[in-house]
């Protein structure tokens, strides 16, 4: 639940371990959110013209999380737009009402994937499948990726964050590297003339994460929450240009 809407097994005993432990899983997340959305899409677009199909499993998506990614990329956008501190930035981030800068950012950002998310269908329904599948994994890796290369910016205990970073393991990193990049392998067993274009899209994700670490770490020195939701929006939208734009470019 810490990803999604879907309920926990009445079983389950909540402990703060267990959640660090489970960080591990985050890439799976979003192959349940992937195959949620994409085949939502996917089937409305055998009775619905391809746009309205793909605007409803953009929905699905959100009713799926929660929009849970969707407010942190808001959130950072209106604490980084209006913030000159970090103290401010921190502040904004806290406020659950959305600004300007918030609005503008969800905006562009939701059009974007809706205009891109359209043009990879129209590419190949199974293309829009498979990069729905590898975005959604590879982007919350990379969140996973800037978590553990920053130390997390507030000072406080209250934020439902700051225990998934107390204590992750390398094996841990290995089994969300797998859930991250194993669609991304498949994509290149499918198309084995599109490896070097999916390495170079995952190469420029990567390269914005590192230029996310030190433009966070410049300025709140760490990261919260919310750069997460941010990070995996961002280059989930990345993912997405990079395999449209090497389709069409080549």
């Amino acid at each position: 639940m810490f990803n999604t809407r879907l309920p926990v097994p009445p079983f389950y005993v909540y402990s703060e371990n267990s959640i660090s432990r489970s960080s591990r899983y985050f890439p799976f997340m979003g192959w349940i959110v992937s195959a949620g959305a994409s085949f939502a899409s996917y089937g409305l677009a055998q009775i619905l013209p391809v746009e309205i199909a793909i605007l409803l499993g953009m929905i699905v998506s959100v009713l799926i999380t929660g929009g849970f990614h969707e407010d942190g990329l808001a959130d950072v956008c209106d604490a980084f737009g209006g913030g000159w501190s970090k103290e401010k930035i921190l502040e904004i981030m806290k406020d659950s009402r959305i600004g300007t800068f918030g609005s503008i950012g969800l905006i562009l950002s939701l059009g974007l994937k809706f205009l891109l998310l359209i043009h990879l269908f129209k590419l190949s329904p199974w293309i829009f499948l498979i990069t729905s599948w590898f975005a959604h994994a590879a982007s919350r890796w990379f969140a996973l990726v800037l978590m553990m290369l920053i130390p997390y910016a507030r000072d406080n205990d209250l934020s439902k964050s700051k225990p998934i970073v107390k204590k992750l393991f390398f094996s841990d990193f290995l089994v969300s590297s797998f859930f991250g990049c194993f669609p991304a392998f498949l994509f290149a067993q499918k198309y084995p003339d599109q490896i070097l274009r999916i390495l170079l899209d995952f190469g420029f994700a990567f390269l914005t994460i590192i230029y996310l670490r030190y433009y966070f770490k410049k300025w709140i020195e760490g990261f919260t929450g919310d750069c997460l939701g941010f990070t995996q929006q961002v280059t989930e939208l990345l993912l997405y240009l990079g395999i449209l734009s090497s389709w069409n470019f080549f």
